[in-house]
């Protein structure tokens, strides 16, 4: 997805499509050039390491659409994918939180293994320069507070 992104950000900006071309000199000084993915369409690795079905996850089954048990892969490769961040030369990089896989059933204990990934990916940004951004919700809870509490039609969700 990222790299798809950048691909036509690129493919745009050096084709002739537009009529300046533009470095990043050409922005302001602290200029953070940067790319977003949503942990859902990123990461992958549905049913691995303690994470528990999301709202998405249960919703896509249930409609036999494409899903994203795979998807990028980025829970196994997200150090190949920092490094063609750095070679594509973002500086910051927002990124969502999968709350099924940090604490799958939506009240604790929090997974070890869930966050532990999100502490190995966020120093992995950082040691190559990259700001991460965290998005903390981004449409994917946990189906078991769907389930007991009906989603964020209930209070007692927050």
């Amino acid at each position: 997805m990222i790299l798809s992104v950048i691909t036509m950000f690129l493919s745009l900006a050096f084709s002739g499509r537009c009529s300046d071309v533009y470095t990043r000199n050409d922005f302001p000084t602290g200029f953070a050039f940067g790319s977003a993915i949503s942990a859902y369409q990123w990461e992958g690795a549905v049913d691995e390491d303690g994470k528990m079905p999301s709202v998405w996850d249960t919703f896509v089954h249930s409609r036999n659409l494409d899903n994203g048990d795979k998807t990028c892969d980025g829970y196994h490769k997200y150090k190949e994918d920092v490094q063609l961040m750095v070679e594509t030369g973002l500086d910051a990089l927002r990124f969502s939180i999968s709350w099924s896989r940090l604490i799958p059933n939506g009240r604790g204990p929090v997974n070890p293994k869930g966050l532990q990934f999100y502490k190995n990916f966020i120093q992995e940004l950082v040691s190559h320069g990259i700001e991460p951004h965290v998005t903390l919700y981004h449409d994917d809870h946990p189906q078991y507070l769907e389930d007991e509490y009906g989603g964020w039609t209930n209070r007692r969700m927050i």
